[in-house]
């Protein structure tokens, strides 16, 4: 009878409905000398819960914190690092203002000049990419001959041609 009422129990536990009660009378079964043979798989998972409650860490934890320091002085220079951003942004656009018209004139063509030199830079640029684009297909060419020679290597021992 007791055998029958231990293996509702085990299923009931796979199915995660026993009680606490339900759970400590596999408990004290398992850990008895005697077990069915074909519950025998459970006994040790019973059992190391029952070893597992008198085993206790020993050691103290340290309760100190010690790079807090750190993580406030990081803090501390991202704040000053936005703000001095944020005072040289609103400073630049002052100054600006406050240049004359002949000095935001050259400004102006400075920069004129800056966007017409780019623009030419960037049509030098575009007779490279045609050599970038053939010497790719060099090296392909390259590895396809390489590819080719093995092949012909390969057939020669196969056909013991020398």
């Amino acid at each position: 009878m007791e055998l029958k009422n231990i293996e509702s129990l085990l299923e009931k536990y796979e199915e995660g409905q026993t009680s606490l009660q339900e759970e400590a009378q596999l408990k004290h079964y398992f850990t008895t000398e005697t077990v069915a043979p074909h519950l025998e798989v459970y006994r040790s998972l019973f059992t190391y819960f029952v070893s597992d409650k008198q085993l206790s860490y020993q050691r103290p934890l340290p309760a100190t914190r010690r790079n807090s320091n750190k993580y406030r002085w990081f803090a501390s220079a991202a704040v000053v690092t936005i703000m001095f951003t944020a005072f040289m942004t609103l400073t630049s656009k002052d100054e600006f203002i406050k240049l004359s018209n002949e000095e935001q004139f050259a400004y102006n063509e400075t920069l004129k000049a800056f966007d017409l030199i780019s623009n030419q830079m960037h049509k030098g640029a575009a007779p490279l990419n045609a050599l970038n684009m053939i010497s790719t297909s060099f090296e392909q060419g390259q590895q396809n001959v390489v590819f080719l020679e093995e092949f012909n290597n390969s057939t020669n021992k196969i056909f013991n041609i020398k």
